[in-house]
């Protein structure tokens, strides 16, 4: 079979939103079927890109959506157009799959798709409820409708695409995305000499990780003098605002560590995850923290709480707001001596929910479409 892979970011980096995608071409090519891939110009040069060309991969380039309206509309008739029908044409997907960061950005591929008679998926890894289609609707609609399978990370991202779309969506199912731990390393739980390290494991992006929530949560008086630690993994466009904040708030013990590919190493010396989150699909974070036995502090928004059991696993803020933040956040300080026990049952949890390879389940559920299309074409 023949399946193309369409990357749509708004961001300048590679994001969690990425991995399932890729893992999933490289399982594709080793099993022996023929994958393209088109990215946004900038990524062509990462090393991941790389490495899936150096597996025989073919990699094309496009333009990202964010463009001024002039340059937009010449980009969106060489390349939206001509250069994106021939490339599909020329390589004859039996399956084509539209990857985008959140509930929009491929719909022009999907309307390249459907001109040309291409089979094709699309694939939602976040969801917010400030983001809908105005006059776009339409185009949504029939992006989202015609397409073979919308898969969604979460429910809730589901539930409210299917809102706002304003289309039951019968086509839409749930998919979970490739986590970068292996679910059998189990870090030892930390030291903790009554002195608490807290990990917000995220990019810097406050608009959508909430970062802000948590140090002025910090900032009040009641933390002034508690035994903790502060540490941000992550980078992101909004780090150099992050620390002016945290220093102009004066918290203590606050730390920006920067990126890690080593994830289980961070809970080897951390004891909560904290995601303040504004939106969300279903973070990998939270995924690899309770593989780790670490329990987490978030915020009920996409699928955070189909995750994080409040009270059990963990604790969940109502809203992303800052005083039921805080609320939520001295809740769980005043049970910290539990944490322990809330981490065991987080690991639990996932043993029970999380699937240890989720490319490769993803997989099958694209050689099934695939199969499907052929099937009804010979009928």
């Amino acid at each position: 079979m023949r399946f193309a892979f369409i990357s749509v970011m708004h961001g300048a980096t590679w994001g969690g939103s990425e991995e399932l995608w890729s893992q999933s071409a490289r399982v594709l090519k080793k099993e022996g079927h023929e994958v393209l891939t088109s990215v946004v110009v900038w990524l062509k040069q990462l090393d991941r890109i790389s490495e899936l060309a150096r597996q025989g991969i073919q990699v094309e380039t496009h333009p990202p959506n964010q463009l001024g309206r002039a340059r937009r509309v010449r980009e969106k008739l060489f390349y939206g157009g001509s250069k994106a029908y021939n490339g599909l044409k020329r390589f004859k997907p039996d399956l084509v799959v539209i990857s985008q960061g959140g509930n929009s950005g491929g719909f022009d591929w999907a309307r390249i798709c459907r001109e040309a008679g291409i089979p094709y998926v699309i694939i939602v890894h976040c969801n917010s409820e400030h983001w809908w289609f105005g006059e776009k609707v339409g185009e949504a609609n029939a992006s989202y409708t015609a397409a073979r399978k919308v898969f969604c990370v979460s429910e809730s991202n589901l539930d409210l695409l299917r809102i706002q779309v304003g289309d039951p969506l019968l086509n839409a199912e749930v998919v979970w995305s490739p986590y970068n731990l292996s679910p059998a390393r189990k870090p030892a739980w930390p030291d903790e000499n009554q002195f608490w390290r807290l990990a917000c494991v995220a990019r810097l992006e406050p608009a959508a990780k909430g970062q802000d929530l948590l140090l002025r949560t910090l900032a009040r008086s009641e933390w002034r003098d508690r035994p903790f630690e502060l540490s941000f993994f992550g980078t992101g466009p909004d780090e150099q605002v992050l620390r002016r904040l945290a220093e102009t708030l004066r918290i203590p013990n606050v730390h920006f560590r920067g990126h890690t590919s080593d994830v289980a190493a961070i809970w080897e010396r951390h004891h909560l995850l904290i995601l303040p989150s504004r939106y969300e699909g279903r973070p990998l974070s939270l995924i690899e923290s309770m593989w780790c036995g670490r329990p987490a502090v978030v915020t009920d928004v996409g699928g955070n709480a189909e995750l994080c059991i409040d009270g059990e696993t963990g604790f969940v803020a109502d809203a992303p707001g800052i005083q039921a933040f805080s609320n939520t956040l001295e809740k769980a300080w005043m049970r910290r001596n539990e944490w322990q026990k809330f981490g065991k049952a987080a690991r639990c949890r996932a043993e029970s929910i999380i699937p240890k390879d989720p490319a490769a389940l993803f997989c099958e559920r694209l050689k099934a479409c695939a199969a499907a299309e052929f099937t009804q074409m010979r009928g």
